[in-house]
C-alpha cells in the first residue's frame, strides 16, 4: 500500500489545485487533510465509492436531525456530522479514482447528496434557533429566512449542473435546431484577471457560499455563545447568522442565474468539445 503522501499526489493533486481557478478556504487542510486517512483504510476493505456515498448521505441527514435541538452540545455533534458528510464525499472520489470504479449510481447519489444536504442542514439549523414556544412569537421570522436561504442554495447547486442537463436533454437530440451555438468555440485564452483587493475580497464573500464554511462559521458560533450566552432562551448570534447568510445565499442564486444566461451557449459548447 502506498504512503499517504504518494496517495495525496495520485489522488489528490489536481482536486486541490485545480487548473484555473482556487478552492475556497480549508479545503486542503481541514477536508483533503484527513480525508486521505479514512480512504487509506477503506481501500483495504469491499467498501465501494457508492456505499461511502450513500454512508455520507445517511451521516448528513443525521446531522441535521441533530441540528434541530436547542443544546448547544447536540448542535455540535450535528455539525460534527455534517463534517463527516463532506469527508464522505472526498473520500468516495479518491476510492473511485484509485480502484478506477465509474459507477453512474454513485454519481447520481452523489448529485443528491449535493442537491439535498446542504439545503436540508441550513433548514434544520434555522428551526434550532428558538424554542418552540417562541416560534410564533420570533422564530417564523427565522425559520422563513433558512428556508429562502435553502432554495437559495439548492438554486446555486442546480445552476451548475443546467448546462450538462440541457446538453444531454434537448441538445444531443434537436443538434440541428441550434446552430448558432455549433463550432463557437476559439481557441483564444480568456484575458487574465489582474490581482486586486476589491477582487480579492469579492473571492473571500464567495467563499462564504462553500458548505464546509458554513457549517465551520456555525459551530464557531455556537461555541461563542455557550461561553457569553449560556443563560439566553435561544441563540441570538446563530440566529442573526442565519438572516445575513440566507440574504447573501440568495444573491448568490440570482448572481449565478444572470450568468449562467449568458454562459450557457460556451458551456455546452465545451461539452461538446470534450467529447470530441
Amino acid at each position: 500500500m502506498e504512503s499517504i503522501k504518494e496517495l495525496r499526489e495520485v489522488l489528490q493533486a489536481k482536486k486541490v489545485n485545480p487548473v484555473g481557478w482556487r478552492r475556497p478556504w480549508g479545503y486542503k487542510t481541514f477536508q483533503r487533510g484527513p480525508s486521505i486517512y479514512i480512504t487509506r483504510i477503506l481501500l483495504n476493505t469491499r467498501v465501494t465509492p457508492t456505499y461511502v456515498t450513500i454512508a455520507g448521505i445517511l451521516i448528513g441527514l443525521a446531522g441535521c436531525f441533530f441540528l434541530l435541538s436547542l443544546e448547544w452540545y447536540i448542535k455540535l455533534l450535528g455539525l460534527f456530522l455534517l463534517y463527516l458528510n463532506i469527508l464522505s464525499d472526498k473520500v468516495d472520489g479518491e476510492i473511485a479514482r484509485y480502484k478506477k470504479i465509474y459507477d453512474l449510481q454513485g454519481l447520481y447519489w452523489d448529485e443528491i447528496n449535493h442537491l439535498v444536504i446542504p439545503a436540508l442542514a441550513w433548514l434544520a439549523l434555522a428551526f434550532g434557533v428558538v424554542p418552540l414556544s417562541q416560534f410564533l412569537d420570533i422564530g417564523l421570522w427565522f425559520f422563513g429566512a433558512g428556508i429562502l436561504g435553502a432554495l437559495a442554495l439548492m438554486t446555486i447547486r442546480v445552476t451548475h449542473s443546467l448546462a450538462p442537463q440541457i446538453y444531454g436533454k434537448k441538445y444531443l437530440k434537436y443538434k440541428e435546431l441550434y446552430p448558432q451555438i455549433q463550432n463557437s468555440m476559439t481557441d483564444i485564452e480568456p484575458p487574465k484577471k489582474s490581482a486586486s483587493f476589491f477582487r480579492t475580497l469579492i473571492r473571500a464573500v464567495h467563499e462564504l457560499q462553500d458548505f464546509f464554511i458554513v457549517i465551520a462559521a456555525a459551530g464557531f458560533i455556537v461555541i461563542i455563545e455557550q461561553a457569553f450566552f449560556r443563560d439566553s432562551i435561544f441563540h441570538p448570534i446563530l440566529a442573526n447568522y442565519i438572516l445575513f447568510m440566507s440574504a447573501l445565499f440568495i444573491l448568490f442564486a440570482i448572481e449565478n442565474i444572470i450568468k449562467k444566461s449568458f454562459s450557457l451557449e460556451s458551456d455546452i459548447e465545451r461539452i461538446t468539445q470534450i467529447g470530441k
